[in-house]
């Protein structure tokens, strides 16, 4: 019975955690006056709220931190030199992209 009861609550846990399983998404728009634009969605079709975003250099280098805003999206000046764009809505959900020049 025991045994039976663990396996019960393992395909449980299972079964829960694929239901709330999601995939960040990062659309990345050049407006072409010197800003850039980068929206976050997940797979379910949630848009990111209040996600941390990062531009980053190419040694790592933090250039830019800011969040998104209720519709997520966020709106940055374009750095002079190559950069990545971080969209980190925490473990699991961290989608990347290089910055366009």
């Amino acid at each position: 019975m025991f045994w039976r009861t663990i396996g019960a609550a393992l395909i449980v846990l299972c079964l829960a955690g694929a239901a709330q399983a999601h995939t960040l998404f990062m659309t990345v728009i050049d407006n072409g006056d010197g800003t850039v634009s980068a929206q976050g969605m997940y797979s379910t079709g949630v848009t990111a709220p209040a996600t941390e975003v990062r531009l980053e250099d190419d040694q790592g280098r933090v250039l830019f931190k800011g969040r998104t805003d209720d519709e997520g999206e966020i709106t940055f000046d374009k750095p002079k030199g190559p950069y990545r764009i971080v969209m980190d809505g925490g473990p699991g959900h961290v989608a990347t992209a290089d910055g366009p020049r």
